[in-house]
């Protein structure tokens, strides 16, 4: 059996998240029904993250197993060929029978893009969160450098999940305000389910003044979802990057450094 590993770049927007769900279309669903066609029989894809409904990807890894004779390289355009324009395989290649991209990754970069104005870009809409105010950005960047390190994230979990193990470890989260958009950039091992919108809304919390990092330490001590504040909405966040080696301040530099319009700031 024959093992291909496939980089996926997604618009979320007309999506109920990645992964295949009885309610609602995925991207997962349409990698798959894409497959098939090509195939002539199911193939199931295995993939790194399970994005919500609304969220986007530059660089979601995924792969399948396949009996098929098509060669390895020509998946991605034969895939495109035949998918949505807002889903498209980035790059296609054979690996060894037993490499999996969730089992051998060492962390994600995801991106998340805010806005301080009152009047919505119509062309920015669905990539942005619009908070209507001016945000004190170094209380921001004091609040997230709380968050960095290894900690219990279950107060950042979403509301119906109860992880086996809520402890994770951020490599690194970075600010960056151009004009009247604030990037948001949170790198790390692993994450709960809604950890990163629910950590964007505490930073936003934090750039109104009503969050602190005094406080934020009780909200992680406490171990409590009931004590943050609100979850950012999905459309502002998009994963950028899965690491397949030790994640360094060098590679995240050259990650923030690439072009993932709209959401590095260059």
């Amino acid at each position: 059996m024959r093992n291909i590993w496939i980089t996926v770049s997604y618009d979320g927007t007309e999506y109920a998240g990645f992964q295949r769900q009885e309610n609602g279309f995925t991207v997962q669903e349409a990698l798959e029904k894409v497959l098939k066609k090509l195939t002539g029989v199911h193939t199931t894809i295995y993939f790194v993250a399970r994005t919500d409904a609304g969220v986007h990807a530059y660089g979601q890894e995924c792969t399948f197993y396949t009996e098929s004779s098509i060669p390895s390289e020509r998946f991605k355009n034969a895939m495109n060929s035949l998918l949505p324009c807002d889903i498209r395989v980035l790059k296609s290649k054979e690996m060894y029978e037993d490499f999996s991209v969730r089992k051998t990754n060492y962390g994600k970069t995801y991106a998340y893009i805010l806005s301080e104005d009152k009047d919505i870009n119509p062309f920015l809409r669905k990539y942005v969160w619009y908070t209507g105010r001016k945000l004190d950005l170094q209380k921001m960047k004091e609040v997230a450098k709380v968050l960095e390190g290894k900690h219990d994230f279950t107060s950042f979990r979403g509301n119906n999940s109860v992880p086996a193990d809520p402890v994770r470890f951020i490599n690194e989260v970075r600010i960056i305000r151009k004009n009247s958009l604030i990037f948001v950039y949170v790198t790390g091992e692993g994450f709960l389910y809604h950890m990163v919108r629910n950590m964007v809304g505490a930073f936003v919390d934090a750039g109104r003044g009503i969050m602190t990092p005094e406080r934020i330490k009780e909200i992680l001590k406490a171990k409590d979802r009931k004590k943050l504040g609100v979850t950012a909405p999905p459309q502002g966040l998009a994963l950028l990057k899965v690491y397949f080696e030790p994640i360094s301040h060098e590679s995240i530099n050259e990650i923030l450094n690439t072009s993932y319009y709209p959401w590095t700031c260059l």
